[in-house]
């Protein structure tokens, strides 16, 4: 299996809506043009100035708008995954203190998506049907429209949460989809100085992410003060169960196998192939999904977006070290396990050798911080049990991360320096390694 059909395999599907509740006409809405198409807005996107001028007037209370001699750059290029995010140096047609001199508008768009396909392709990889990119096509879409809406709906749900102390960042506008805008969706959010975003092919120290630990504990934790009103809006975790279920099912996930394996075929080509050999019982999704009920503390929860490596807004200090800020994109907020979460935190941050020697210490800390944001409120669980489901979670949660070290990375990479390539490509083979060593591990142990 080729990196072609890997990312087609594994970006396309990533995210899937198990039914879009408010969408009555499915022929009218195929008939409508989307987002997968390239617009005549804002960066070849499908929003114009307008459309923004709009959502201010709306959600800012203000008769201010952005004038035509705003500047709008793009940032982070490559780094969102169905994004475009722009910096906006505001221009304001009514001038106030009160209005945000710059600010960042990220607009659903397909153009990063496409860019991966046609580097693969270019490359000589194995071609997929028509007809099958067809369908991805058309499955991808109806996910990413309720993947913007879910990220707004949680964002929603902290404000009226009054949740000061989380890291995210101030929304000040939005619009989502519905059965009349498949094309226009988009979210203005504060803008950071000094910021930047490290991701899966680097390495956090246990110290640097420590904010984000008790972050993650402190969303959790909002499950038991939240009203059940709002907390209906994101309760759904069918959608995240099928996306994933949907993205390790069949050829998709031989190609990922097979690009782990082909990263260095002396050291992964045993192990790839015993873990393979276990065949679909080392992917029991029912299981994994179902954690709470199996180990008996069945509670509702709100999850962070993971994995959180390009999601985590950092600054450097003056002394090398890096401090988080903000965490930025919650697409796939749902009710589940609070194993989901750490599995996929630890190993995309951490290095393979780090995680494998902390991860109980870690998952003690952030028991602590959790225990801390419940506050009077009874713990669903104890220290061991979260430690018991992080090692059950494992081997599923573990192998559904091999994507995050695939096509998108190799794209990074190739920008960079002989060195600097040599460098980060060292950094994903070990955190692999020490992946599949544990997914095979614990996967043993939770066979006896």
């Amino acid at each position: 299996m080729t990196e072609t059909t890997q990312i087609t395999q594994h970006i396309l599907p990533c995210y899937i809506r198990g039914n879009w509740g408010s969408l009555k006409n499915l022929s009218l809405f195929k008939k409508m043009t989307t987002i997968l198409e390239d617009g005549n807005g804002l960066f070849s996107t499908h929003v114009a100035l307008d459309d923004v001028n709009f959502a201010i007037k709306n959600e800012m209370r203000t008769e201010s708008e952005l004038s035509k001699d705003s500047l709008l750059e793009i940032i982070g290029d490559g780094n969102g995954f169905s994004s475009c995010v722009i910096l906006v140096t505001c221009d304001w047609s009514i001038p106030s203190i009160d209005l945000p001199k710059k600010l960042v508008l990220k607009i659903v768009s397909f153009t990063h998506i496409k860019r991966l396909i046609d580097n693969a392709k270019s490359k000589g990889f194995c071609k997929v049907k028509s007809k099958d990119e067809e369908k991805m096509a058309e499955h991808f879409l109806i996910s990413i429209l309720a993947m913007h809406n879910q990220e707004i709906n949680f964002y929603e749900i902290l404000s009226s949460a009054n949740a000061e102390n989380i890291l995210t960042p101030k929304v000040y506008f939005s619009q989502k989809f519905d059965e009349t805008n498949r094309c226009k969706g988009f979210i203005g959010m504060e803008f950071l100085e000094g910021i930047g975003i490290r991701h899966s092919y680097e390495n956090c120290t246990v110290q640097e992410f420590q904010p984000i630990l008790k972050l993650i504990a402190s969303i959790q934790a909002l499950s038991f003060s939240v009203p059940n009103e709002d907390f209906k809006r994101i309760e759904d975790e069918s959608v995240y169960a099928k996306s994933v279920e949907a993205m390790m099912s069949g050829e998709g996930m031989k190609g990922c196998f097979e690009h782990t394996r082909l990263r260095d075929t002396e050291q992964f080509t045993d192990i790839v192939e015993r873990i393979q050999g276990y065949g679909t019982k080392i992917l029991d999704f029912k299981k994994a999904f179902n954690l709470n009920k199996v180990l008996g503390y069945y509670q509702k929860r709100l999850r962070s977006r993971g994995p959180l490596e390009a999601n985590i807004l950092w600054t450097k200090e003056s002394n090398g070290q890096f401090t988080a800020l903000k965490v930025i994109d919650y697409q796939t907020a749902h009710t589940g396990n609070p194993a989901e979460d750490l599995v996929r935190f630890l190993t995309s941050t951490l290095s393979g050798s780090d995680r494998q020697a902390h991860w109980e210490q870690i998952l003690e800390t952030f028991y602590e911080y959790f225990l801390e944001a419940l506050g009077e409120n009874k713990a669903p669980y104890s220290s061991e049990e979260l430690k018991k489901s992080y090692k059950l979670f494992f081997p599923m949660g573990g192998l559904a991360l091999l994507p995050l070290f695939g096509a998108a990375v190799d794209m990074k990479l190739e920008s960079m320096d002989k060195d600097e390539t040599e460098k980060y490509k060292n950094i994903v083979i070990e955190k692999l390694k020490c992946l599949l060593e544990d997914v095979e591990k614990f996967y043993l142990e939770s066979s006896v």
